[in-house]
């Protein structure tokens, strides 16, 4: 039976990739599935470009939020909500794919649950290399836990069956990590499949959210916050497997800001605060 498939749409002022992103979803040599265009409030122009769809006949939703959700991934679960179809496919609006992406994938989840496409790193209109997702490394299976499995999750295609068995919806209270929160909650016992036959392209710019350079001391604090909330939830789920790696997990990620802090900021009384607080939450 032919499947069905259910693009999500999220967008928040990508108007100079929305044209990219709309043509590699409409024109995909797979035509049955539906499109649910999430605008969560765009202070640009995105509207200007959306609002023409609304009456294509692959449009089921076009909605635009009056305030900004705040959380990205509050969108996400909006569209999942409203998805009908057998497959989902999140797909980022500042991110591309080839013409065939639906086609392979659904082949390949012939045999899995969730496949993920080749990924390559796009900048200024240059593939610059390929994202290596840790999912697929062997060398990181053992400690997996230390990795988001995933690093673009427009590159997935996933069966809708994983969403409907598993409502919890933790991920969305986060605003920050909640991709690898959603990995984790959604596809931790899953039978993920690589696709070689077909390619993602995640944009890359000096704003993406996955960099930690010149953030504020906010910014850090819930960044740690939101990983301490990750791990000891992974421990409550899987106490045995999970437990042996929660203060190195804590450690790698407090790590990553330090290395990144500015010498000024660290003689702050907020990173004091900081440090302390990791330091604590390190012997819980």
């Amino acid at each position: 039976m032919e499947k069905f498939v259910s693009v999500i749409l999220p967008n928040y002022n990508h108007e100079a990739y929305l044209e990219e992103r709309l043509n590699s979803i409409f024109n995909q040599t797979y035509q049955s599935f539906e499109v649910i265009i999430l605008d969560d409030c765009s202070t640009d122009e995105s509207l200007e470009i959306l609002k023409p769809y609304e009456t294509h006949p692959k449009v089921a939703h076009l909605i635009s939020n009056k305030k900004n959700s705040g959380s990205p991934f509050i969108q996400w679960q909006k569209g999942l909500e409203l998805a009908k179809g057998d497959l989902i496919w999140i797909a980022e609006s500042d991110d591309f794919c080839d013409l065939n992406f639906l086609e392979t994938q659904i082949e390949v989840l012939q045999s899995a649950d969730v496949a993920v496409a080749k990924t390559m790193a796009y900048l200024k209109g240059t593939s610059i290399n390929e994202v290596r997702h840790p999912i697929f490394d062997s060398d990181k299976q053992k400690d997996s836990i230390l990795y988001c499995p995933i690093l673009n999750v427009s590159s997935v295609l996933f069966k809708a069956s994983e969403f409907e068995t598993k409502k919890n919806n933790f991920y969305t209270g986060f605003n920050i990590i909640g991709d690898r929160v959603f990995y984790y909650e959604f596809f931790r016992n899953s039978k993920i499949i690589y696709n070689k036959n077909t390619t993602s392209y995640f944009r890359q710019s000096e704003s993406n959210t996955s960099k930690l350079e010149g953030r504020s001391l906010p910014y850090y604090s819930q960044y740690l916050k939101e990983h301490y909330q990750f791990i000891q939830n992974a421990k409550t789920i899987e106490p045995i497997r999970i437990k042996p790696f929660v203060k190195v997990y804590y450690t790698r990620f407090f790590n990553r800001v330090r290395d990144r802090v500015t010498k000024r900021q660290k003689f702050s009384i907020n990173y004091i605060k900081l440090f302390m607080v990791y330091k604590f939450k390190k012997l819980i």
